[in-house]
């Protein structure tokens, strides 16, 4: 019964079309019953994602600078079908200007144009929905062929701090997981445990981060790979800095005893990600980091990519992670394994979802690079980039990454919200609001994310606004969609969502608070505040003056 009460309790996120089934789950750690907080079922046809049409997803509309990116993410390319997310991948051909690696001419910015050969689709919870701790479940199919590289389907969760593809918000943010004071790597961390006077609601001497746990990314290709591992796999990483420092395994090889965590766990058929430990984050000298990446590899089937299979982690924070596929067990790290080899530890920031098929020269193409073949030519129409490309890969596009359901569980200590009384993130983002733009955007038109519209999209009928499910019954009235309670999005096709306990609220920034937003230095905000109070004596002290004077001629 009290299982029942707090899912009631907390069931803002939860999707009306979530079957009564899937309202708890027993935990594989330790086979307790815990309650559905959040769902997405996608049976409402034809959802779109766009900036401002959902409560719960943003499909990204912008260049990927990170990772070798060979594709543009593109929100069309993010849709509801036949009850399943779509996010599809095809060669389709991108043009687009970028600020970033622009040139001043004459005092003017002059955009540089670029092309993209292929287009994606990313979808994320960024700044909408974020929980701290509890269990993630994803039913997926896979996109493409699985004996053809060039596909990194992800389904992943990043904390608040930093916003996916957007560079600026994660420097010197992704991936510190990392709460002690420690000098050296003060200047790498932006959010120290050094910190007095972190300011934006920030508590004083804690260390934050956007750490990043990947709940799958797959590997499609064919063959051996050293150390007996067999293609297709699935890799299931925490990815958290400070890395460890020398003596560290290179990749391609085993780690040595010293040189990595002891201590992580591993199922049957899995083993440690040998290819990759991690990279360094180059900046000044002294700035420089490194992130590690503490993975598991487990070899997947063809079925995987021809029909649904469960995706499963189970998070607690300064505790473990778990991963699981079809209620196998994969791989699981602790806290302890962190602790003892660098000083971070198992996240505990609010962290939102994020699901997307990238493409990158580094993710299964062709290595080391073919003789005589130019590998910076990706392109499936040009016949002289065939030899730079995986062996059919083009012609398995475009490619269907299909998602049946994604569901989140949570016991009662675990939190649901982006911004929560122990992990504010609110304040700290609006203050920098630049970061988590686009910067290929001109300045006059940038925001975060827009508001969620209600209703108000073009129709002609009914059936034009909603379609069903969480949506249905809304109306079309004078070509623009009405929502009905509990429908919203331009065309009324999302259902409505929110967070039950809502930890801050700008609107209620004290003055002194907002103060300390532009007077960093201590010093300064005690002559502010004396400033301050020696002009509220004197505001008193008149008054009490004129009311005396007014007493004595009060007959």
């Amino acid at each position: 019964m009290l299982w029942l009460v707090l899912g009631v309790a907390r069931a803002g996120w939860v999707d009306p079309d979530s079957p009564r089934s899937a309202r708890t789950t027993v935990s594989l750690v330790d086979r307790v019953e815990v309650p559905l907080v959040f769902s997405d079922e996608f049976e409402v046809e034809g959802r779109e994602f766009d900036d401002g049409f959902d409560p719960r997803w943003t499909a990204i509309h912008k260049n990927d600078y990170t990772n070798a990116a060979l594709h543009y993410y593109h929100q069309e390319y993010v849709r509801t079908s036949n009850g399943f997310l779509n996010v599809t991948t095809d060669a389709v051909e991108t043009e687009f200007e970028s600020l970033q690696l622009s040139k001043r001419r004459k005092g003017k910015i002059k955009a540089k144009t670029l092309k993209k050969e292929f287009r994606s689709g990313m979808v994320q919870t960024w700044n909408k929905f974020c929980f701290s701790g509890g269990i993630l479940e994803v039913r997926v199919k896979l996109p493409g062929r699985h004996d053809v590289g060039g596909l990194w389907p992800a389904t992943w969760l990043m904390g608040n701090l930093a916003r996916s593809t957007y560079v600026a918000s994660s420097d010197y943010m992704w991936p510190w997981s990392y709460d002690r004071c420690d000098r050296a790597n003060q200047i790498r961390q932006e959010i120290s445990a050094c910190k007095p006077s972190p300011h934006y609601g920030l508590d004083a001497n804690r260390g934050r981060g956007a750490p990043e746990i990947d709940l799958l990314e797959v590997m499609p290709g064919s063959g051996w790979l050293p150390w007996g591992l067999k293609k297709p796999y699935v890799s299931t990483s925490l990815q958290v800095a400070p890395g460890k420092t020398n003596p560290r395994p290179s990749n391609g090889d085993r780690p040595h005893p010293g040189q990595w965590y002891e201590g992580l766990r591993f199922g049957k058929n899995s083993s440690i990600n040998v290819f990759f430990y991690g990279l360094k984050l180059d900046h000044h000298d002294e700035t420089s980091y490194v992130a590690d990446a503490i993975s598991g590899n487990t070899p997947i089937r063809e079925t995987h990519f021809t029909d649904f299979h469960t995706f499963r982690l189970e998070w607690e924070p300064r505790g473990y992670i778990n991963w699981y596929v079809d209620d196998f067990f994969l791989y699981g790290i602790d806290d302890e394994s962190l602790g003892e080899c660098t000083g971070a530890h198992v996240p505990d920031e609010p962290s939102y979802l994020l699901i997307n098929t990238a493409m990158s020269s580094t993710w299964g193409f062709p290595f080391p690079c073919p003789p005589g073949c130019d590998c910076k030519c990706h392109d499936c129409v040009n016949p002289k980039c065939k030899c730079a490309m995986p062996p059919g890969f083009c012609e398995t596009l475009p490619a269907h990454f299909l998602v049946d359901y994604v569901r989140v569980y949570q016991r009662p200590q675990h939190k649901l919200g982006c911004s929560t009384d122990t992990h504010p993130t609110k304040r700290f983002i609006q203050g920098h609001s630049d970061r988590y733009s686009d910067p290929d955007v001109r300045a006059s038109r940038k925001r975060p994310l827009r508001d969620v519209e209600v209703g108000g999209g073009p129709c002609r009928v009914d059936s034009d606004c909603g379609g069903g499910g969480g949506g249905g019954g809304s109306a079309c009235r004078r070509r623009r969609c009405d929502c009905k309670e509990g429908a919203t999005g331009p065309t009324c096709r999302a259902a409505a969502a929110h967070d039950d306990v809502i930890y801050d609220d700008l609107d209620d920034i004290h003055v002194f608070d907002d103060l300390r937003r532009f007077y960093a230095p201590p010093a300064m905000d005690r002559l502010c505040l004396a400033f301050l109070l020696l002009i509220l004596a004197i505001v008193v002290a008149h008054v009490a003056r004129t009311k005396h004077q007014r007493g004595l001629y009060d007959y």
